[in-house]
């Protein structure tokens, strides 16, 4: 069960997300949600739809099971204490990746193998090393498909190599 979040039923955790998010450029598109935890408690949960409309390229922030603040692009997440052991350091990096997505610099990875289509990893756009290792992978199409989040960003893999062979 989801329904609109209210702080004081929250726990810390989730309330330190909610107050990062209230002054964040995302809140006024944001979905700033709880959710009802199996020992009846409430977690936080918020989603951010995709200006495309597209649910693939949502993004969800959400209390993993140990409490800790996550990241979801498309089929692709984090967890903040990947970032940082800190929460409040993790949490901020975590955010500040969220915003790198909004601006196009990480995208979905789309390749016409896979099965469904279902994009299956993140891209760093501004990388040029990550750039060439997509390009030279021999289990990578250049045809893969690079979704932003806003759209305004889609490309198709070989369409960046003349952004990352220039000297």
């Amino acid at each position: 069960m989801r329904r609109e979040a209210e702080p004081s039923k929250l726990d810390e955790s989730s309330r330190r997300v909610l107050a990062a998010l209230v002054d964040h450029p995302f809140r006024p598109r944001a979905n700033l949600l709880m959710e009802r935890r199996s020992d009846g408690s409430w977690r936080f949960v918020a989603t951010i739809p995709s200006p495309t409309g597209d649910s693939r390229r949502n993004l969800g922030i959400w209390l993993d099971d140990e409490h800790g603040p996550s990241l979801e692009f498309g089929g692709w997440h984090t967890h903040a204490d990947l970032w940082d052991l800190d929460p409040a350091i993790g949490l901020r990096r975590m955010l500040d990746y969220l915003q790198r997505i909004a601006n196009g610099e990480i995208v979905l990875a789309e390749a016409p193998t896979i099965g469904d289509g279902m994009p299956f990893r993140v891209i760093d756009v501004c990388d040029r090393e990550e750039i060439l290792d997509e390009l030279t992978s021999p289990l990578v199409s250049g045809q893969m498909r690079l979704l932003s989040w806003s759209g305004a960003e889609d490309t198709v893999l070989d369409d960046l190599l003349p952004r990352v062979t220039r000297p």
